[in-house]
């Protein structure tokens, strides 16, 4: 079991294990802002509409079933 300690002046989250670095960067452009998991991957959100815009079908199956669970 971890025991994890946030440590704010340095910004690093730490478990007995390793030291992550924290917000995470963005996987394409290193940015720190708006960073969250899409795809898979820690994407800032400006890489995130780039890959919406120039992928527009890629994530229609995801809005329907989003649809259907609302519903």
């Amino acid at each position: 079991m971890y025991k994890l300690r946030i440590n704010i002046m340095s910004k690093e989250l730490v478990n007995l294990a390793n030291i992550v670095p924290f917000p995470k960067s963005c996987g394409f452009c290193e940015s720190k802002e708006n960073v969250q998991l899409f795809a898979g991957l820690m994407l800032c959100s400006s890489c995130q509409e780039n890959i919406r815009t120039t992928n527009p079908g890629m994530f229609t199956a995801n809005k329907q079933i989003e649809k259907k669970a609302q519903d």
